[in-house]
């Protein structure tokens, strides 16, 4: 049975946008109140916790939260121009669909990160990060706000709103740091798009085969979370386009489905296991370590997976993605799983979920979890001889409150996420028109366009013969 164009599914992606969501959600909650389980046991050689184990771990262990939006952003940017171009067979409305797209990114997520960074501003202007500022969580100190007074927490504001977008410090709400990326990313499909829109389909096919090979060779910061999911990302939407690449995976369904999707899926979750930290405690991550690190033992060499010199965590991560990201495509009815609309409904408000869950997490589950006035607490100082005594943070209050910060924290984060959508977004997405529609020229505005360009002024409505007045033979007019 050969793919039918029209009823190919793609409502799987935002599915799979909504289960990143959550797998922010889980990593975050385990970085805030149980950091162990990135290791792969509590102590050297310990029993390992059920959620330590291979394969169990990978959700709370985070790292695949962001190159999963990365590989998505790919996918997205991509598949509208290349439908155009597919379907309609009409290059020049590919070309202007990435025209749009392009102005389109930086207002849709500026806005809505600014907005969200505000918040955060407004909760350390009245104190809200006390509770952080003294916790004995290093990563929620390190990701709150220090107090300062009102006008100098004036001016950070105004300078993290402009670090988030130049260098990626945005010290109200530290998980917009992939906010920049991800936008010079969504440039890099458009680029890509435009180069390629005119060529053969195996050639343009080759364009993405190679920068993913680039990327991946490349071991310079984090071109394997952002430089090659999103040429993965553009690679697949270009084969989810193509009806033969489309009308094989339906012939070769079973042998897809029953072999290669869980050799891909065992042998990607296995590396995907590797554990943020102390991965000589277990014999399984010490074995991954060696063969991913150092295969010949000696040091001088890394493996495919890992080049030598490359961050092995974030290596580890991107080829789990790969892996799966390959595993979804070739597989129906995995993408029949992820287009529940329970998970779409999580995809539409995912990225409401990464602005907001942050600063939620900081004050209410930490108010809950450690007290919401951050005391008794006082500055460690120095003893008698000089030296900085060693600081005692405030432990939590117990494992039952623990628990209720995370319920109030899930609840109240996708509670303010629909409220964000509802609201906050939908203005974004109205000003971005807006902005749209005052830029652009529309199509039934040729003549208009062409007089605001100093050029003549044709009468008639016939687009043809408006358009033959201006080319190169008429001396009349100069060419467009």
């Amino acid at each position: 049975m050969s793919a039918r164009q029209g009823q190919r599914n793609v409502k799987w992606v935002e599915g799979l946008r909504g289960v990143t969501s959550v797998l922010v959600i889980v990593t975050h909650i385990s970085r805030a109140f149980d950091y162990p389980l990135f290791w792969p046991a509590d102590v050297k050689d310990g029993t390992p916790r059920l959620l330590q184990l291979p394969y169990l771990r990978i959700p709370w262990q985070g790292r695949i939260g962001v190159p999963i939006f990365a590989f998505l952003t790919g996918f997205v940017c991509a598949y509208k121009p290349l439908k155009l171009a597919y379907q309609q067979g009409n290059t020049a409305a590919a070309l202007k669909s990435v025209a749009r797209s392009a102005f389109r990114r930086p207002p849709r997520l500026m806005l809505p990160a600014l907005i969200a960074t505000f918040c955060s501003f407004v909760m350390s202007v009245l104190g809200g990060y006390k509770a952080a500022n003294h916790c004995d969580s290093v990563w929620v100190r390190y990701d709150a706000p220090d107090p300062l007074p009102l006008l100098p927490n004036i001016g950070r504001f105004f300078t993290t709103s402009l670090t988030t977008w130049t260098n990626t410090e945005n010290l109200y709400d530290r998980h917009q740091w992939a906010m920049r990326p991800l936008l010079i990313g969504a440039f890099q499909v458009y680029i890509v798009l435009a180069a390629t829109i005119g060529m053969r389909f195996k050639y343009r096919v080759l364009v993405h085969v190679l920068l993913i090979t680039y990327w991946w060779m490349n071991v310079n910061y984090l071109t394997e979370t952002f430089g090659a999911m999103l040429a993965l990302g553009t690679l697949l939407a270009e084969l989810a386009q193509h009806r033969p690449t489309q009308n094989w995976i339906t012939s070769h369904q079973r042998l897809l489905s029953c072999v290669v999707a869980p050799m891909l899926m065992l042998i990607g979750g296995f590396v995907g296991s590797y554990p943020q930290e102390h991965a000589d405690w277990a014999p399984w991550s010490r074995h991954l370590h060696n063969f991913l690190r150092d295969p010949l033992g000696n040091g001088s060499v890394g493996s495919f997976i890992n080049p030598k010199g490359a961050d092995t965590q974030r290596r580890t991560a991107a080829f789990f993605i790969m892996c799966w990201a390959i595993t979804l495509f070739i597989t129906p009815s995995l993408q029949r799983l992820l287009s529940h609309r329970v998970l779409i409904w999580l995809g539409h408000h995912s990225f409401a979920v990464y602005l907001v869950h942050g600063t939620i997490l900081r004050t209410v589950g930490i108010w809950i979890a450690y007290g919401i006035t951050g005391e008794p607490w006082e500055p460690a100082g120095v003893d008698e001889n000089g030296k900085k005594k060693e600081q005692t943070w405030i432990a939590p209050r117990g494992r039952p409150y623990i628990m209720t910060a995370i319920l109030v924290f899930v609840v109240l984060t996708y509670t303010a996420a629909w409220a964000w959508m509802r609201w906050v977004d939908s203005a974004c997405a109205r000003a971005t028109q807006w902005l749209e529609n005052k830029v652009f020229e529309d199509e039934g505005e040729v003549a208009a366009a062409m007089a605001e360009k100093g050029y003549a002024r044709v009468n008639g409505n016939d687009a043809a013969s408006r358009s033959s007045r201006y080319h190169d033979g008429d001396g009349r007019v100069p060419p467009p």
